[in-house]
């Protein structure tokens, strides 16, 4: 009794937690003193409380059959998921030192974990048997609606723009990828130098572009590229043309029938030069 009581009056203030949080829009959640991103902290706090009440409603109403309720279980793994990943992005912005370079790729990862955040709730919510728990979720949590909000497609290019170049960012961003080392041939390793040779290759591919050439032989016999550029942009296209190429086989050694659809192949020629004759 003595335990039930306790947990009865941690869910009425978390109830009330999450009515202020919520109608509020999350302004009256806690964050860490001094901390970069107190709005995203803030928002944290808020779906936090939400998922807590959220899950006490569920534990509430379905008891141990929450468990064989994949649908509901697994969108409730998901929430808490997301808030554990983005209370860790949050956490290096801050270990790193908080670096300027950083805060686009930070405030796209955070916008990106809201919305899969709110369709988990959506799904929740929509799917709880007792409706009037997911009345009261609704009321108390999100009196607004659950708020989606997709990255802008100006963030979405400038975090594109920054992954697509090699840069020291690129390389602490993504620490210990095995990159092939110690083999002269390794997708991965092949994948890196493409990427590499491509960027390098671009400012030559822009001057073509200027001149309304696509074909590097031309640019080259027009003085528009160097015998150097030309041969930079044939290693490129070698290393692309190497990352996308994909394994072909002889029909005959991947399919039993094969000699079936040569004879339909054959039969449908001869049809077709007696029709013709």
């Amino acid at each position: 009794d003595t335990h039930f009581w306790k947990h009865v009056g941690h869910s009425l203030t978390n109830a009330f937690r999450c009515f202020v949080r919520g109608w509020t829009g999350g302004m009256a959640a806690p964050a860490p003193k001094n901390a970069a991103f107190i709005g995203h902290w803030r928002q944290l706090s808020r779906f936090a409380s939400a998922f807590a009440l959220v899950a006490d409603l569920s534990l509430l109403t379905l008891g141990g059959a929450l468990k064989r309720k994949e649908m509901l279980s697994a969108r409730l793994g998901d929430i808490l998921s997301e808030l554990y990943l983005l209370g860790a992005v949050l956490k290096r912005f801050e270990v790193e030192g908080r670096p300027e370079v950083d805060r686009p790729i930070v405030e796209f990862i955070m916008q990106k974990g809201y919305n899969r955040m709110s369709l988990a709730f959506e799904g929740v919510l929509d799917n709880l048997p007792a409706r009037w728990a997911a009345a009261v979720t609704r009321v108390l949590a999100f009196p607004l609606g659950v708020p989606f909000q997709e990255p802008s497609d100006e963030l979405t290019g400038e975090v594109a723009a920054i992954l697509m170049r090699p840069s020291s960012q690129r390389d602490r961003l993504t620490p210990d990828i095995y990159l092939g080392e110690g083999h002269a041939e390794h997708p991965v390793k092949d994948l890196e130098l493409a990427f590499e040779l491509v960027t390098e290759a671009a400012p030559i591919e822009k001057k073509m572009r200027e001149a309304k050439m696509r074909d590097p032989a031309e640019a080259r016999d027009a003085g528009v590229i160097t015998t150097a550029e030309f041969d930079r942009l044939a290693e490129a296209k070698a290393a692309v043309d190497k990352v996308v190429a994909v394994d072909a086989f002889p029909m005959a050694d991947v399919s039993p029938i094969a000699s079936q659809h040569d004879r339909n192949r054959t039969g449908g020629d001869e049809t077709h030069r007696e029709a013709a004759e």
